[in-house]
C-alpha cells in the first residue's frame, strides 16, 4: 500500500507554472519589458548627465575666459599706474634740479610725497573696484549655471 505522494520521482523538475504560477513565456516577454524600461531611464539618466556636464563645461569655459580677460585688465591698469608714477618721478627730478635753496628743496619734496600719497590711495580704489568687477563677472557663469541646476531640480 503505497501512497502515492510517495510513489513520486523526488529528482524529478517540478513544474514550472507550479513553482511561480507564470507561463515561461510571460516570464520572458516580462524580463524583456524590465529590460527595455531600464534601458530607457538609463538612457533618459545619462542624457541629463551629459546634459549637466556640458552645462558645467561651458560654465567653466566662461569663467576662465572671464578671468583672462580680467586678468589682462587688472595688468593694464598696473602697468598704467606705474607708468603714470615712474612719469611724475622723473617730473619731480626735473624741478628739483631748478630748486634754488634747501627750503625749496623740501616744500617739493613734500608736496611730491603727498601728491603721490594721494595717486597711490586714488590708484588703490581703482584697482579695488576692478579687482571686485572681474571676480562679479569670473562667477556669474558658474552662479547661473548653479541657480539654473538648482531650478531643474525642483
Amino acid at each position: 500500500m503505497a501512497d502515492s505522494k510517495n510513489t513520486q520521482d523526488p529528482f524529478a523538475m517540478p513544474n514550472p507554472q507550479s513553482m511561480m504560477g507564470m507561463d515561461p513565456s510571460q516570464m520572458t516577454e516580462t524580463f524583456r519589458a524590465m529590460t527595455q524600461k531600464s534601458m530607457e531611464q538609463s538612457k533618459e539618466a545619462y542624457g541629463r548627465m551629459k546634459s549637466a556636464a556640458d552645462e558645467a563645461t561651458k560654465a567653466l569655459e566662461s569663467t576662465m575666459e572671464n578671468a583672462h580677460q580680467g586678468s589682462l585688465q587688472l595688468s593694464k591698469k598696473a602697468i598704467d599706474a606705474m607708468r603714470n608714477n615712474a612719469e611724475a618721478g622723473f617730473q619731480h627730478l626735473d624741478k628739483m634740479m631748478s630748486a634754488k635753496s634747501f627750503a625749496e628743496v623740501i616744500e617739493m619734496q613734500t608736496a611730491y610725497v603727498r601728491k603721490q600719497i594721494e595717486l597711490a590711495t586714488d590708484q588703490s580704489k581703482d584697482m579695488q573696484a576692478l579687482s571686485q568687477s572681474v571676480a562679479q563677472d569670473m562667477m556669474k557663469p558658474s552662479r547661473d549655471a548653479f541657480q539654473k541646476a538648482q531650478k531643474n531640480a525642483k
